[in-house]
């Protein structure tokens, strides 16, 4: 992306600040390619040892999405066999709190620094926010997740018309223009020679559409969270939510929807996409508001939120449901989006 390099520096220079550390960067932007993110490598040496990194870089993190990113470095970790660094702009209190509790070592551009290696224990948090603000925190909003979220179903769509692709996103045509030039910028689309554009590293717009989707469209989606009226167990009620879906056209996401579509977890809640009269589905369901509730209900928009999973069952998108599991940030829930990755969105990356 276009903004790592100076992010990357600006956290590798308080790294070389550090006594008796010494920080080595073997980053090679010019190796990102259609398929392959930059190798981004970074060496700690100290006087006991030398650890080596694979720096992951999430420009914009608040308490909301920190568990998201845990999940994903859980995630990284496992499949890559290697540690990771956390490359940020800045992290709050809350925040870092959060990240070591996990043990999730991180370098932000304020300077709060947590390792935890063979080489070095270090700690610095209490480091206040940088004054500028950053580009994806201006340009990154929630019409314009919805058109990420078209994209990233369809990547072909790119070779559409302005109006098919806001159509799809449920969006204006002044959006869409607006947010291909800003992911152009950002460096999440390349231009190809015919003028359309092209995504250039599948995955990072993906984790930038999921920590967007926890941060700012979810809460914007948000009807509401319900639980059944007379306490029953979740189990006692998902074969009324599959069956008033059918009869009442709302589409069947969350842990529900991901139980349906890989016939492996045991659901314990259920997010019910709608198109309106959530509060009359409600009723049908005998459900009453609760702050806590596991049945959450969330506006749907464009006209691409469904998928074919080869089922009756009306079932959200793989995007939204990956993203609802990413969100819990359990065992239990990382299983279950892996196979929903695996499955349902890797081989989209053909098409990218």
């Amino acid at each position: 992306m276009k903004h790592e390099p100076k992010l990357l520096q600006q956290c590798l220079e308080h790294l070389k600040a550090l006594p008796h550390i010494q920080a080595t960067s073997k980053i090679d932007f010019h190796s990102a390619t259609i398929d392959k993110a930059a190798e981004k490598h970074l060496i700690i040496d100290s006087p006991l040892k030398s650890v080596n990194y694979i720096c992951n870089i999430q420009p914009d993190i608040n308490i909301r999405t920190a568990e998201l990113v845990i999940a994903y470095f859980k995630l990284h970790q496992e499949k890559l066999k290697e540690k990771l660094l956390l490359i940020t702009r800045y992290l709050s209190e809350t925040a870092i709190e959060k990240l070591v509790e996990n043990d999730i070592e991180f370098v932000d551009t304020a300077g709060n620094i947590y390792l935890n290696n063979p080489a070095a224990y270090i700690l610095v948090r209490g480091k206040h926010r940088p004054k500028e603000k950053s580009a994806s925190q201006k340009q990154i909003t929630p019409n314009n997740l919805k058109v990420i979220y078209t994209l990233l179903k369809s990547p072909n769509i790119l070779k559409a018309s302005l109006k098919e692709l806001a159509d799809a996103a449920g969006v204006t045509s002044g959006i869409v223009n607006n947010t291909l030039k800003n992911l152009y910028e950002l460096g999440y689309l390349q231009r190809q020679r015919e003028g359309h554009y092209r995504i250039a590293h599948y995955c990072k717009l993906l984790e930038r559409w999921e920590i967007g989707y926890a941060e700012s469209l979810r809460p914007n989606l948000l009807l509401g969270t319900f639980t059944p009226v007379f306490k029953e167990k979740f189990a006692e009620v998902s074969d009324n939510i599959i069956q008033q879906a059918k009869e009442n056209n709302f589409l069947i996401g969350g842990e529900l929807g991901a139980a349906i579509a890989t016939s492996y977890l045991i659901p314990l809640g259920a997010v019910l996409h709608v198109k309106d009269n959530h509060r009359l589905i409600a009723a049908q369901l005998k459900l009453k508001p609760s702050p806590e509730g596991e049945i959450v209900f969330l506006q749907q928009f464009g006209s691409h939120n469904a998928d074919d999973y080869h089922r009756t069952e009306p079932i959200a998108d793989s995007l939204l449901i990956h993203a609802e599991l990413m969100i819990g940030n359990n065992e239990r829930l990382e299983d279950t989006a892996k196979r929903i990755f695996a499955h349902f969105i890797e081989g989209r990356q053909q098409n990218a």
